[in-house]
């Protein structure tokens, strides 16, 4: 299991990225006293460092000195998140993120550090009723997994690599439904391993900005609110620790 180090001084941050990490699968040492992130960085071998600025920008020399040697000398990367009060830069090779973190960035950014096959967007674990038309055919469907750029259907509809159609699915909550033309990626055909399941892999095409609006909130309401579910004292800090504080969870697939 991969391991993460967060030093950040806001605690309820830091709880709401260990929850994050912790339901994607990663190990996370958190801390906000500059002290204990000093003895974790020299007592552990985290694979990844995610800082916040007020912990690297006027904090004595030897905890810089000891975040610099990590990522400079051990090649150990380093991501800074954002805070309104520190105009400093950071001097240091490292990857920015914004507060209120995107789910989508911090996702985006781990993954490129640390996994061997990154993946570039995270896939929603769902249950929509769908329809797929191809041609002149159209046929109830299920949706199992979804992301921004594509969806995993329920079908046995033969279709094969490259075929275009269209799917229409419900955004649940929303009270809107949408209209996408996507391609075949590729096909699951069933079998005892995979428990039967037959389908297609989709990926959008020519996805406007407005669709594209909707699936991003869409999956960030979804994303917090299995989250509140699984971590009860979550609803209380999650408001205004993420991009828009809104949101069941998000699994790298």
């Amino acid at each position: 299991m991969k391991r993460l180090l967060i030093g950040d001084s806001r605690e309820r941050l830091l709880t709401t990225l260990e929850v994050i990490l912790k339901n994607w699968g990663y190990r996370a040492l958190v801390t906000s006293k500059p002290e204990e992130l000093k003895s974790f960085i020299e007592e552990s071998s985290p694979d990844l460092l995610i800082i916040g600025a007020s912990l690297l920008v006027g904090q004595p020399a030897p905890l810089w000195q000891l975040v610099a040697d990590r990522v400079n000398s051990q090649k150990c990367p380093l991501i800074v998140i954002g805070e309104a009060q520190i105009d400093a830069p950071v001097a240091l090779p490292h990857e920015y993120l914004e507060f209120p973190p995107d789910v989508f960035a911090l996702f985006s950014m781990i993954q490129r550090h640390i996994n061997k096959h990154p993946r570039h967007n995270l896939r929603l674990s769902v249950h929509l009723p769908g329809m797929l038309c191809v041609g002149n055919s159209t046929q109830l469907s299920e949706v199992l997994s979804l992301s921004c750029q594509g969806l995993f259907i329920k079908t046995g509809c033969r279709m094969k690599k490259e075929d275009r159609l269209k799917v229409i699915f419900p955004l649940i909550g929303m009270k809107q439904e949408l209209e996408m033309e996507g391609r075949v990626l590729y096909r699951v055909e069933p079998d005892p391993e995979n428990n039967y399941l037959q389908g297609v892999g989709i990926e959008f095409i020519e996805l406007s900005d407005e669709n594209r609006r909707a699936l991003d909130t869409f999956i960030e309401k979804t994303f917090i609110g299995e989250l509140s579910e699984r971590e009860k004292s979550f609803p209380e800090i999650a408001q205004d620790q993420l991009r828009n504080g809104q949101a069941i969870i998000l699994r790298p697939m």
